[in-house]
């Protein structure tokens, strides 16, 4: 806890220290940056006073450079502002220099034409909504260094056919991936520790996905309507499995919920159609409403005997819309 308000009081000087060095923006070579005197340092962003003043400033392919000179002197390019390059739907594709180390929010956001981009080893962080709506994007390279992904990253990119999260992440956003129709594989590195809400709802295409032994929760939505997914692998760290978690998993035949999972939310794996068999373990003291709602092929349930009497009264409040449901099994 204090390295990482050591880290965030760091962050937060830097900020106020260029922020009060600050010039006023420039334009070189087509690129606009702000300037920033005492650090020597430059920020691409985008031209008016704010991102939606200019429509498509940016166009074609852009290639920012690692130095600019303005006034005879040098400024390192250090920054993707937040908004610099947001609703530039005719960028096809851009450089960015090895010497940025984080690409703000929105930064790309809605580039409908971007099909490509190379993210430099420096960056440690992207940013929410930095690459959200770039529809056309069908490979990206996450390099290693970046701990973190932010919310709505990568939401909505519907070409993008596989990434690769680097070891060094630890984090993954609230819906980092959501809408990533054609993705088919992904590999979570073993640092994350929690896959937030609707990090992966709506990939389509998602057939299978490895979850590493450090989760310990998945969250609500987490890889809801991923309809493609047929086999998921909860490791044994797992304690809660959010609300509608894997709903509208309709391929999803078989899963196995681990014994240290205590808290399944409601309609966590409705509508999961294919699935036959589940098995309950004991740690679970929680289970929510509609929780296998509509598992039509659903034909075997076994739990622990502690729930036996609240399936016998309210069978219908976790069980609704499973009609070959026959068979209850309850262990000691």
């Amino acid at each position: 806890m204090k390295q990482t308000r050591h880290i965030l009081l760091m962050a937060a000087m830097l900020l106020c220290s260029l922020a009060a060095s600050a010039q006023t923006k420039v334009e070189i070579e087509g690129v606009w940056y702000n300037l920033y005197s005492g650090a020597k340092q430059a920020e691409v962003t985008y031209k008016g006073s704010s991102y939606d003043e200019y429509h498509d400033e940016y166009s074609g392919s852009i290639n920012i450079p690692a130095t600019v000179t303005y006034e005879g002197v040098n400024y390192s390019v250090t920054r993707i502002r937040y908004n610099a390059f947001r609703n530039c739907t005719s960028l096809t594709a851009i450089n960015i220099p090895e010497g940025v180390t984080r690409i703000g929010d929105y930064a790309y956001r809605n580039c409908t034409s971007l099909t490509a981009i190379n993210i430099p080893e420096g960056v440690t962080g992207i940013g929410d909504y930095a690459f959200s709506g770039c529809r056309s994007l069908t490979t990206i390279n996450i390099p290693e260094g970046v701990t973190s992904i932010g919310e709505n990253a990568f939401s909505i990119c519907r070409s993008l056919t596989t990434i690769n999260i680097p070891a060094s992440v630890t984090s993954i956003g609230e819906w980092a991936f959501y809408g990533c129709i054609s993705l088919t594989a992904i590999n979570i590195p073993e640092g994350v520790t929690s896959i937030g809400e609707s990090a992966f709802s709506f990939c389509t295409s998602l057939t299978a996905i490895n979850i590493p032994e450090g989760v310990t929760s998945i969250g609500d939505g987490a890889f809801y309507g991923c309809s493609s997914l047929t086999t998921i692998n909860i490791p044994e760290g797992v304690t809660s499995i959010g609300s509608g978690a894997f709903a509208n998993c309709s391929s999803l035949t078989t899963i196995t919920i681990p014994e240290n999972v205590t808290s399944i939310g409601n309609e966590a794996f409705s509508w999961c159609e294919s699935l036959t068999t589940i098995t309950i373990p004991e740690s679970v003291t929680s289970i929510g409403n509609e929780v296998f709602s509509g598992c039509k092929e659903l034909t075997t349930v076994v739990a622990h005997k502690s729930w036996k009497k609240t399936f016998k009264t309210n069978r219908y409040k976790f069980f609704t819309n499973c009609p070959k449901l026959k068979k209850m099994t309850y262990f000691k």
